[in-house]
């Protein structure tokens, strides 16, 4: 019997993730990645209170007509928390940059100051400049695309070595631990966002209930085997961006590709990235290209998890039920 077309591409893409993998290792061996030198300097926004940079942030030009990001000075921008909890002691985006800073080389806007404000929160962070890759990628030829997804492939294996501790819930990062609403592309569109979850366990078992309530309402028996492929939760909980699109990536000095916008990022199943990179590029307003070249790379960059998204995609209607 012949493997099936998804099953040879699966095969491929684990391949080529193999070999990425292993070069990966070695290059990191002899050249290890080093932390961009204006990441470690001071900011020019030291000096001023935080007064002065709510001040400052009020009359502060917008970086982007359609973002909440101004642009505070020549080295920094400042945006508020999203934090879906009314009560959030602290900013998670914040948390989760001050974290990937820490504990990899990813090339991530530096947190400088983090400002309690009535209602959220203002972020400080350093200014990246140069343009978005969404900008570049149309001039770019298909080698120089295909670097680009392979050091986008070992941002992601850095990410993904960051566990969550033990006992810690899925979503947003909390100093205090604590579990909070969880707003991804891989809810769907009628409602983006769920929980707050306690555990991985309660996290899957939300999954698992919304998949017996499709399976209902097409009236599957109830000795299918669809009613035994549940929700995959065998690998930890790891951190997860959950918004790589052209846009969120910038192309600063040297080539060098920062991150951006971790608004949505947090502790989530592996696969998670996959899906919810692969559903952002069905709208090339929201992913910054509708390259088909963008969509072979997705596999690739965050691995080929093929049968989970089969498997949402199946009890996706359910989602859509608030």
């Amino acid at each position: 019997m012949h493997p099936s077309k998804e099953t040879r591409k699966w095969l491929l893409y684990t391949l080529l993730g193999i070999i990425a993998d292993a070069l990966d290792t070695v290059l990191t061996a002899i050249a290890p990645p080093k932390r961009p030198q204006e990441s470690v300097v001071p900011s020019d926004i030291d000096h001023l209170s935080n007064a002065e940079l709510l001040e400052l942030s009020e009359n502060a030009p917008r970086v982007h007509p359609e973002a909440g990001v101004v642009r505070l000075t020549s080295g920094t921008v400042a945006k508020p928390s999203q934090d879906l909890d009314e009560d959030a002691p602290d900013p998670s985006e914040a948390n989760t940059l001050d974290l990937v800073f820490s504990e990899t080389t990813i090339p991530v806007p530096r947190v400088r100051r983090v400002v309690r404000c009535e209602w959220d929160f203002l972020i400080v962070m350093d200014y990246i400049d140069g343009p978005t890759l969404a900008q570049v990628w149309p001039t770019l030829p298909k080698w120089r695309k295909c670097m680009v997804a392979f050091t986008l492939r070992r941002y992601v294996r850095q990410l993904r070595r960051l566990q969550a501790p033990p006992g810690a819930p899925p979503g947003p990062l909390s100093a205090q631990g604590s579990a909070r609403k969880c707003e991804s592309p891989v809810f769907g569109p009628v409602q983006s966002h769920r929980g707050p979850f306690a555990s991985y366990a309660e996290f899957s078992a939300f999954f698992n209930e919304r998949q017996r309530r499709a399976l209902d309402s097409r009236n599957v028996p109830q000795d299918d085997p669809a009613r035994k492929d549940l929700f995959d939760d065998s690998e930890p909980l790891v951190l997860t961006h959950q918004d790589l699109n052209l846009r969120n990536i910038v192309m600063g000095e040297g080539g060098r590709l920062w991150l951006i916008d971790f608004a949505w990022a947090g502790y989530y199943p592996p696969w998670f990235e996959y899906v919810a990179t692969q559903r952002q590029s069905e709208d090339a307003r929201v992913s910054g290209t509708d390259d088909e070249f963008w969509k072979v790379l997705i596999p690739f960059i965050c691995g080929p998890y093929f049968r989970q998204e089969r498997w949402l995609s199946r009890m996706a209607r359910a989602l859509n039920w608030i």
